[in-house]
């Protein structure tokens, strides 16, 4: 039933375009972290000395030197520089933070992405394990008098195949995994384990992100998680491939 929803072909032409995506995307977003960070260490000095004399000028200024009425520090002998240099470390600490954390949620929108295809190259190579995940969906008699039984279950699957799109990234895992009924745990991917933990974590991390309940973030470890969760999808890329002996191909012009 539903075998024309079927395509290899299709298919084929996916794990091509996924496999292309994941490469580039890993390789973009990691080496933007890492000039970033370059650019932040290179400018930190300069950036420095601009911030002591911003707050110097602020200190001397009739119009705010009201501020720094009862300060610990003066600008007539020169402790003002020690206060400006901290502050300078710490906003571009958090630069940096904000900028690891972009580049976190990023590539978890992009796994998610890249799930909801393979969740659909599943389907076009096999129809029949999806139907098994709404065989206790109820179809109406009217809508099987109205449009036949298979175009009733279509639907019905079409539905369920959208509300899929509002589930967690760990939630589409778990569809895939039920689909492929096949550990998940080791792929032909060298030096990766899929830890589940690990990935609630980093979904954890994106959650606090998007919310700002997360200012501390270094970059070097958002690089390794940012690796993680693309190695992830090349991960479950590898296991559809091999679980439908799919091979890539060229989508015509």
């Amino acid at each position: 039933m539903l075998e024309s929803l079927q395509d290899r072909t299709e298919a084929s032409y996916l794990v091509t375009e996924l496999a292309k995506g994941i490469l580039v995307e890993e390789s973009e977003v990691v080496t933007k972290l890492g000039y970033i960070q370059r650019t932040v260490a290179h400018a930190k000095d300069s950036v420095a000395v601009e911030d002591a004399k911003q707050l110097r000028l602020l200190m001397l200024s009739p119009e705010t030197a009201k501020y720094f009425t009862g300060s610990t520090f003066s600008a007539l002998d020169g402790s003002y520089q020690s206060v400006a240099a901290k502050n300078t470390e710490t906003q571009l600490n958090a630069v940096m933070s904000y900028v690891a954390a972009s580049g976190l949620v990023f590539a978890h929108s992009f796994l998610e992405s890249v799930l909801e295809t393979l969740l659909r190259i599943t389907r076009l190579c096999d129809i029949a394990p999806w139907l098994l995940l709404i065989r206790n969906k109820d179809v109406s008699i009217s809508a099987i008098v109205e449009t036949g039984l298979e175009p009733a279950i279509e639907t019905k699957l079409n539905k369920f195949i959208v509300s899929l799109h509002k589930e967690g990234l760990l939630d589409k895992i778990d569809y895939l995994a039920k689909v492929l009924k096949c550990s998940i745990s080791k792929s032909n991917i060298i030096d990766y384990t899929y830890d589940s933990e690990r990935l609630n974590r980093i979904d954890t991390l994106r959650h606090q992100f998007s919310h700002h309940r997360k200012k501390d973030y270094r970059i070097e470890t958002a690089q390794a998680d940012i690796t993680y969760v693309y190695r992830t999808a090349l991960h479950f890329l590898d296991l559809v491939v091999h679980h439908y002996d799919l091979y890539g191909a060229q989508r015509p012009k």
